[in-house]
């Protein structure tokens, strides 16, 4: 190698560019080997969104608890509700006969909310036990089968609690439990719940219908309508799902530059609620948003660490502006002892390309011994150049090299001694040097 040569660049992982360039600046400024500074940042950065994400998760952890406690009562309080409605108890009436309503859920991720729900559904539900321990009609067997049992999953307590039920029906045909109990388990089967999860009151109050059904034909007919809403649960489950990933994935890859409105409406979406189309456009806009302030930032960052890691390797840089990932361009850079030749940087910002290829100021004429020290320019680079790889690689800047001219193979391109650093510096120090002559 190594004549003029073109690589593909890139900035991964994210964020890495960025972190380097804040290290490198930190141990400039402090006196510190760099890879201790970006060792101390990554362990501080990488334990601020561990600490961050156990937090989340815990509060997440947290409600999805206080939810599910909530659907077990609620599933309890309507099996309470439609036993006293059979005992003869009124939604209004004489206070001792009043059934207590339904008690209406919260919303969205407000946990102190789902709290305050779940404490007046307690409330609710032992009122309604003592309602109904009260009635004149003796219900005690009713009354404990009315309650989930933590022993069992959600769908074997279903179960037992419809059978146990028709069992109290002295009217019920006896020879009907059987097959009925075998349609339900069917249609129930079908549910998908997570451990843990309640069966929810519809379909509860369906699968119960169908246990107490008085003939086969009738529970026949009502089967038809749980298989349905069974469908429609699934369904519904898995929209909410999928939106709860997308959701999830979009607090993920924002991270910190989440706004709070965003933030609250997207944590709504992972306690249950659906994904809105307001919703969707507000974060796929913001996302937009934040990644190319992101890839401004990285572009920024980028121009600093090419121009440090140069700086470090022992050379003079010049032209590497902040903007030099943005706006493209040109710069060069060279060693002490380098005289006219330099290697000349170009940046291409359509293709994310770096062009690298020897110069030097025109002068001396061409001969012989000059084509000779062009060879030896375009060597003594040749040999360097897998260090640069090699040091950006590991400060966030992947070069993938695409074409590589070995030393001699194209002439060094001769260029204009001002628009090389160096010639310029000669000339300021010659006007330096003429203004000296001319004082007294």
């Amino acid at each position: 190698m190594s004549g003029p040569a073109t690589a593909a660049f890139s900035f991964t992982p994210f964020g890495a560019i960025v972190l380097a360039a804040l290290a490198l600046r930190e141990a400039r400024e402090m006196g510190r080997e760099y890879q201790d500074v970006l060792t101390d940042m990554q362990s501080r950065a990488d334990g601020l969104v561990r600490a961050q994400r156990e937090s989340r998760n815990a509060q997440y952890a947290q409600l999805a608890a206080t939810q599910q406690q909530c659907a077990h009562l609620e599933t309890q309080m309507a099996r309470l509700q439609r036993m006293a409605s059979s005992l003869g108890l009124a939604m209004g009436g004489a206070p001792e006969q009043t059934v207590v309503p339904g008690v209406a859920g919260p919303s969205g991720a407000n946990q102190q909310a789902w709290q305050e729900h779940l404490q007046a559904l307690t409330a609710a539900v032992t009122t309604l036990k003592q309602t109904i321990a009260a009635a004149p009609v003796a219900a005690s067997l009713t009354l404990e089968d009315a309650a989930p049992e933590n022993t069992r999953s959600a769908l074997d307590d279903a179960l037992h609690v419809y059978m146990a039920q028709r069992s109290q029906h002295m009217q019920l045909d006896a020879q009907h439990a059987e097959p009925i109990r075998q349609m339900v388990a069917r249609l129930l089967g079908r549910l998908v719940l997570d451990d843990g999860e309640a069966v929810p009151c519809d379909l509860d109050a369906l699968g119960q219908a169908i246990a107490l059904a008085p003939t086969l034909e009738r529970a026949e007919a009502l089967s038809l309508e749980l298989r349905l809403r069974i469908q429609q649960h699934g369904e519904a489950r898995a929209a909410q799902r999928a939106d709860a990933a997308q959701a999830r994935a979009w607090l993920e890859e924002l991270g910190d530059d989440t706004p709070e409105a965003l933030r609250a409406v997207l944590d709504d979406v992972l306690a249950g609620e659906r994904l809105s189309p307001q919703t969707r456009s507000l974060a796929t806009g913001t996302l937009e948003a934040v990644l190319g302030m992101r890839k401004r930032l990285e572009e920024e960052a980028a121009a600093q660490v090419l121009e440090q890691s140069l700086r470090d390797l022992g050379y003079a840089v010049d032209g590497v502006e902040n903007t030099f990932f943005v706006e493209g361009g040109m710069a060069h850079f060279q060693r002490h002892g380098w005289g006219e030749y330099f290697v000349r940087m170009r940046v291409g910002v359509q293709d994310k390309t770096l062009n690298f290829n020897v110069v030097r100021a025109k002068g001396a004429q061409e001969t012989a011994e000059r084509k000779r020290l062009d060879y030896l320019a375009e060597d003594r680079w040749c040999s360097e150049f897998p260090k640069l790889l090699e040091t950006l690689a590991a400060r966030g800047i992947q070069l993938d090299v695409k074409r590589l001219l070995g030393a001699g193979e194209l002439p060094v391109q001769a260029v204009d001694p001002a628009t090389v650093p160096a010639a310029q510096t000669e000339h300021s120090q010659q006007t330096r040097d003429k203004l000296r002559e001319l004082k007294p």
